[in-house]
């Protein structure tokens, strides 16, 4: 087939279009940069992770700043220090240390260390994390040499896979042997996320098999038809690119959770924490099929420490088409921590088939296009090719 050249501008327009509509539901993923540890008081679940034999530290808050002071018996031999497993900024304040899972920086490059020491020459420190939910050590690009004084050192963290990223247990520095200078103090005095945040985070789409991004039944889960009873993904399954289950009429709803779109069935809450500050609104693109005429849809967020149940109300039609529901999240407080999100269902008469295709987080409400909008591009061209084989 032979496009004329009118045709071959629309086509590219449309395909231009299209690749604009493919960043805005698929490409965006992004917190929101900023400050992880300023070390206020205390040193905010910080500690000597490993080290070679016969070293040691003591670490302590001065003025509003990490000190760690080498003691090592033989002097100036290499140790790491790190945050603790679990904690992902400084404690005491919102949070008790450990408590709060692992950090999750997707969509950001770099993280920013304020690092120096009282020796006279520099010293190669090898940043790391311990990421995923087995705590991989890896090193954050090659080793940096680090001034004597206060100096700031970037980090890149874009060699970490798409699960490593939003979960990242440990962040730390291993300080290599330094014997020449001996035992030095260190003296930290910020931690920083780094890089430029987009619009929007795609938390689920479900495309390939299988892909449950992380969706679980939270509670009421005995309304899962096939499930356990459990909160688990048992009774779902992932069908043309949504996530469907039947959910069983007669009582309360399943509620489903997503977390931060990377965790399956099995991992423990740790693995679910993700900052959603930076979005003011959520669109669910889902349907339901049944009896019913239509069914009432709350969606939630669980944030904080103590993991306060947050709430907005909306409703589906049941007619078997996806629709858009689009909630605004200005309500919800402590999105910069949140445990869950997801959507709770209400009672309903009659045995429902729910798909949902997509959960994503925006900073506008027209950031996600309508279910209809790529297929009626697709039916423009279709229409511009018709009418180009008709003048022929």
């Amino acid at each position: 087939m032979s496009f004329g050249l009118g045709v071959r501008h629309w086509f590219l327009s449309l395909l231009a279009l299209l690749a604009v509509f493919s960043v805005s539901i698929k490409a965006g993923h992004a917190q929101t940069a900023g400050t992880l540890y300023t070390f206020p008081t205390g040193t905010s679940d910080w500690f000597r992770n490993f080290g070679a034999a016969n070293t040691s530290a003591t670490l302590t808050n001065s003025s509003g700043s990490l000190l760690i002071t080498e003691t090592s018996t033989v002097a100036g031999g290499s140790q790491a220090f790190s945050d603790g497993f679990n904690t992902i900024r400084d404690t005491p304040a919102t949070f008790a240390a450990g408590c709060c899972g692992g950090l999750d920086l997707t969509g950001l490059s770099s993280l920013q260390f304020d690092l120096g020491h009282n020796g006279v020459s520099p010293v190669d420190v090898q940043f790391f994390t311990q990421a995923t939910p087995g705590g991989s050590f890896i090193a954050l690009g090659p080793d940096i040499s680090v001034l004597p004084g206060m100096n700031t050192y970037t980090v890149p963290i874009s060699g970490l896979t798409p699960d490593q990223i939003t979960y990242m247990r440990t962040i730390g520095m291993n300080v290599r042997d330094h014997a020449s200078q001996g035992n030095l103090t260190w003296t930290l005095g910020e931690v920083r996320s780094a890089g430029a945040s987009l619009t929007s985070r795609v938390i689920a789409d479900h495309e390939g098999d299988g892909d449950f991004d992380g969706a679980i039944c939270n509670f009421d889960c005995g309304a899962i038809s096939g499930g356990n009873g459990g909160q688990n993904n048992s009774g779902m399954a992932v069908v043309a690119g949504s996530l469907r289950w039947t959910d069983l009429g007669g009582g309360p709803g399943a509620a489903v959770t997503w977390g931060n779109g990377t965790q399956n069935s099995g991992g423990s809450f740790n693995t679910r924490p993700v900052d959603l500050s930076n979005y003011d609104f959520v669109t669910i693109r889902m349907s339901a099929s049944g009896s019913d005429s239509s069914l009432g849809i709350q969606f939630y967020m669980q944030t904080g420490s103590g993991f306060i149940y947050q709430a907005l109300n909306d409703s589906l039609i049941v007619d078997g088409a996806f629709h858009d529901l689009v909630l605004p999240l200005a309500g919800i407080t402590g999105r910069d921590y949140v445990d869950t999100n997801g959507i709770n269902l209400f009672a309903h008469g009659s045995d429902l088939v729910i798909n949902v295709d997509s959960v994503i987080y925006s900073q506008g409400p027209g950031s996600v296009p309508e279910p209809s909008t790529v297929l009626l591009l697709f039916a423009g061209l279709a229409a511009a090719v018709a009418r180009r084989r008709a003048q022929r």
